[in-house]
């Protein structure tokens, strides 16, 4: 039995639709040329079905497929069926695998006229066959087929599959060209190549055509395309994955060219979709990995010299499901049920470009790196100081990643609900991307993936498989081809800022409210230097729109507490300054007041490149106006160039400066990853800084990691390996602890029973940790089990046994904890932690207390327009010696968005923190035009006890008969 590669279902995946240049995906791979076989238009060579679900004890059912299909195409007088014998011999000189263009090879050697091939999958008691027809001469697929049924109806299944194969040979044995345009019935029209159709071919084609108007959901239909679209596609570029040999085996869709621009209103009326690729086959990856999506899905492309079109039908057979809420821009990707597009523009599995949208054609746009991750809105990045080797680890989670949403795009799109389910369009302009340029003849290939969530079933399903065997999202991603001619035009964002009144704060010596009404403007600018290249600038920004900093506790903090980047210009491209340390060599929370800001970011060749300067005035505000610093102002330079080997593999170095006054901080360092397998890759970083601060005492130190991690589909497990100076520091970036020499190590399981219980597993780690004088501060050791539950419910356990040393005294402490996550329905969902058991209390004089922590949070969606998310987070340690409270902490935080409008929001946000008696209220309003341009109003307040409030002398000053105080009133218009 012949083993294709089953994540490609054999060759091109059966659900995409062509019109001409539709293709079998190149590979470096030399294919013999059509011209050294006569081949028979009337010969036919089948290949066996390939068994995708890999159990070896249904081969059988692939040779039965075979058997049938070569009897069925025999009976046809018009056809010749090359001996199995005779195919079987050529195949087995291929060796185990065959991938796309040895398939058109080896029918060519036949002699064949066709090449038939495909695949089928059993799951349970039901089974799918797919099968596709290809033109051995121009590696066009002509015709697509799927058959569902019971595996007991396995002879009809494969009747259907032959007399559906049989059917259209008959027709299509008249061709000696491409794929026709379909002509209006009883003309005489030319189709592609010059040749005349008889009037009864004509109405079988026409036939054919009305058919395909009137196709169910899910299955194959064939549309006409446009006369541009007949033209064979030009050649594809070469790039690193070319020359790296990685697209072996990969699905591939092109597509076609577009003589008119569709109205992007949601609406599936255009006629550009009546001529547009059509792709309809989704596999899940997740629950269960493999298995046919159970929802249909439709998808159509096509593009001009300006923009890439995409009309999606995202159906459902209980429309009651459907998750969309009308939320600001992305949002969406949180709660509703999205169709995402994944864009690798230099197919280098580095990075990629994410666009989604949910049923009311909400956008979502976002950065993916080669982690697969990205901060996001409110994220930030790493949390310096520790080793997050985890990864997937724990979680068990197979949804498509969301990436960094902080990146903004201009396109457009509509979306609206239908009586089974909701469609969407989405035009995107290719000036709103980085590409690499092509020469002329030469069309662009790009690594592409479609992904559709359904949160009521906790179901991802992709248009290319996916394996939990592979470790990563950018390497599993299919093919895009055939975009030529597109316009190289270039990106200017001009986005000017004015605020228009600000109030200050409390004066607490005199209790009086100074008002300062000041209007500033600022002015940021983007431009695209190159297709590759983007230029970011920015004066005077205002961030006054952006929400506050989620809370934390603060109280009994050993190490300083990490707080993401929440501003747009320094988090958008923040993923090239990213190195995966237990330290964060780039946190620009610490440049605090630019007055100007500057970036370059993009690809020069196989080279990822960032530079990043700035002016801070934060740390000339001094109060000491004699101070020979006060009023001077810092000036920060962060570069990063980034050598991409192939699949998320580079070799990198970084470089930070930050002057300020006579003092300096400099770093340098050098890191790289290589990927080894599917699912294992080693890292390391080597940093250096040098110090000196104001009074002229200099400093330098070291930090060295390695690290070794792999993701599988059962086994998982890491190892690292790092040292950090203890004169090691940085001020462009965050580390949480010094003095360190540390070993970690972590190993998980994981079962998919993918049934009401989708995967469980148990996960261990231990680590201990040195300073400098070799003196042991810290062994931790922990165990846990996960389970992932059908329906989106998850749940976590487990115990911890560490030594903590502080202060000069080892403390063993023993700890427990637990995980809740529930989104069952749409209008809630819950999600909490809950730690307990020892704690030191860290003091002059530190004990071993009994603390508990936790967070619970509550989303609420009683309709479409409203959100709200409420959620409390607690912390307490307890003396046991006396069973006295030592401190009892509770955070409350209430945040609820209502979308008046597409472009028209409220927000408002209330905190209250009964350890620090404080309460915190922000409203904004937000008219957003486009991703570019919004105008903002908000009103911010802070409030704290009156007899809390310390004046200029430290001692509390009373407010007479009020309690609380304003700070400050924002009104901006962008």
């Amino acid at each position: 039995m012949l083993a294709v590669n089953a994540a490609a279902g054999g060759l091109l995946w059966p659900g995409v639709e062509t019109g001409p240049g539709m293709q079998l995906a190149p590979t470096p791979r030399a294919v013999q040329s059509a011209a050294e076989t006569d081949t028979d238009p009337g010969t036919v060579a089948v290949i066996p079905f390939t068994n995708i679900s890999g159990d070896d004890a249904d081969d059988w059912i692939g040779d039965g497929i075979a058997e049938t299909v070569m009897a069925d195409l025999e009976s046809q007088a018009l056809l010749t069926v090359i001996a199995r014998e005779q195919v079987q011999s050529l195949l087995d000189g291929q060796g185990s695998e065959i991938d796309d263009l040895a398939t058109l090879a080896l029918g060519r050697k036949l002699g064949a006229r066709w090449v038939v091939t495909g695949g089928y999958q059993r799951l349970g008691d039901q089974l799918r066959i797919t099968a596709r027809m290809v033109d051995a001469e121009s590696g066009v697929v002509v015709q697509t087929l799927k058959a569902d049924g019971a595996l007991a109806q396995i002879f009809d299944l494969q009747d259907q599959i032959a007399r559906e194969l049989t059917t259209d040979v008959q027709l299509d044995t008249t061709l000696r060209s491409t794929p026709a345009r379909i002509p209006a019935p009883g003309s005489s029209e030319p189709v592609a190549g010059g040749i005349t159709l008889p009037r009864d071919n004509q109405a079988a084609l026409a036939e054919r055509a009305s058919d395909a108007e009137r196709v169910a959901p899910g299955e194959v239909g064939n549309f006409g395309v446009s006369p541009r679209a007949t033209e064979a596609p030009p050649a594809p570029a070469p790039g690193t994955a070319v020359s790296a040999g990685i697209l072996t085996g990969r699905v591939s869709v092109t597509a076609g060219r577009a003589d008119e621009v569709p109205l992007i209103d949601g609406q599936l009326d255009d006629a550009i979709w009546q001529r547009a690729t059509r792709i309809t086959e989704f596999v899940q990856r997740n629950p269960i990995e493999g298995a046919p999506a159970t929802e249909d899905t439709e998808v159509y492309v096509a593009y001009d010299d300006t923009h890439l079109y995409f009309g999606l039908y995202a159906h459902y057979s209980d429309p009651s499901m459907v998750r969309a809420n009308r939320v600001d821009r992305d949002q969406a990707n949180y709660r509703d049920d999205t169709i995402s597009f994944y864009f690798d523009t230099f197919l280098d599995q580095q990075r990629a470009y994410v666009f989604t949208l949910n049923g009311y054609g909400v956008q979502g746009d976002s950065l993916m790196g080669s982690s697969g991750g990205g901060s996001g809105r409110g994220g930030g990045g790493s949390r310096g100081g520790r080793s997050s080797m985890m990864g997937g680890m724990s979680g068990g989670s197979t949804s498509a990643p969301r990436g960094d949403s902080s990146w903004d795009a201009l396109f457009d799109s509509g979306g609206t609900l239908v009586e089974d389910g909701w469609t969407a369009e989405m035009a995107i302009p290719f000036k709103s991307l980085r590409y690499p340029s092509v020469g002329g003849g030469q069309a662009h290939r790009w690594g592409f993936q479609i992904a559709r969530s359904i949160r009521g079933k906790d179901e991802t399903a992709v248009w290319a498989p996916t394996s939990r065997d592979v470790s990563g999202f950018l390497p599993q991603m299919g093919l895009l081809e055939g975009l030529s001619g597109l316009s190289t035009s270039r990106n200017l964002e001009i986005l000017p800022t004015v605020t228009a009144v600000q109030v200050g704060n409390l004066d607490t010596a005199t209790g009086g409210f100074p008002r300062e009404e000041q209007p500033e403007g600022g002015l940021n600018v983007k431009y695209g230097i190159t297709p590759n290249l983007t230029l970011d600038a920015t004066f005077n920004p205002d961030f006054s729109q952006i929400e506050s900093d989620r809370p934390q506790i603060e109280v009994n903090q050993r190490f300083p507490l990490f707080f993401s980047e929440l501003r747009p210009f320094f988090l958008e491209g923040q993923e090239i300054f990213s190195l995966s340390a237990p330290v964060n060599l780039v946190h620009t929370r610490t440049i605090v007041d630019p007055r100007y800001g500057g970036k370059v970011t993009g690809k020069v060749g196989d080279m990822t490149v960032g530079f990043l300067v700035a002016n801070d005035e934060a740390p000339g505000k001094l109060d000491d106006v004699t101070d020979p610093a006060y009023g001077q102002t810092a000036n920060v330079m962060i570069g990063r160039v980034r050598y991409d080997l192939y699949a998320e593999s580079h070799i990198g170095i970084i470089a930070t400066d930050r002057e300020f006054s006579n003092a300096y901080s400099r770093v340098g360092g050098v890191d790289g990853n290589f990927r080894l397998s599917d699912a294992t890759s080693v890292g390391f970083q080597a940093i250096t800084s040098s110090n000196r601060d104001r009074d002229l005492l200099a400093t330098s130190g070291q930090m060295f990691n390695v690290a070794l991690n792999s993701q599988g589909r059962n086994l998982s497990y890491g190892v690292s390996g790092y040292t950090i100076d203890p004169e090691f520091d940085t001020a462009v970036g965050f580390i949480r602890r010094r003095d360190m020499k540390a070993l970690t190590s972590q190993i998980g399981y994981r079962f998919w029973p993918e049934s009401w219980l989708i995967n469980w597993g148990p996960t261990a780690s231990y680590g201990r940790n040195y300073d400098f004088n070799d003196v042991l501060e810290d062994e931790n050791r922990n165990l846990g089990v996960n389970f992932s539950f059908a329906k989106s419910i998850s749940l976590g356990a487990g115990v911890s046994r560490d030594m903590e040393r502080f202060a000069g005294v080892n403390f063993d402490k023993t700890g427990y904890f637990a995980r809740l996550s529930v989104s069952t329905l749409r209008q809630v969902s819950i999600f909490g932690f809950f730690n307990f058991g020892d704690q030191v209390y860290f003091s002059n004089t530190p004990f071993l207390g009994t603390g508990s922590r936790g967070s619970l949070s509550l989303n609420l969606n009683p309709f479409s327009r409203l959100q709200s998310r409420i959620s409390a987070t607690t912390s307490r340690l307890v003396d046991p010696l006396n069973d006295t409270e030592v401190f009892d902490i509770k955070i409350y935080r209430a945040q609820s968005t209502f979308q008046f409008t597409e472009r028209f929001l409220l927000r408002n946000i209330l905190e209250y923190n009964d350890y620090d008696h404080t309460v915190g209220a922000n409203l904004l309003l937000t008219y957003r035009v486009n991703s570019g341009t919004v105008f903002y109003v908000g009103y911010d307040d802070h409030y704290q006890q009156g007899a809390l409030i310390e004046d200029a002398s430290g001692n509390a000053a009373y407010l007479g008969n009020s309690e609380f105080f304003p700070t400050d009133l924002l009104r901006t218009n962008r």
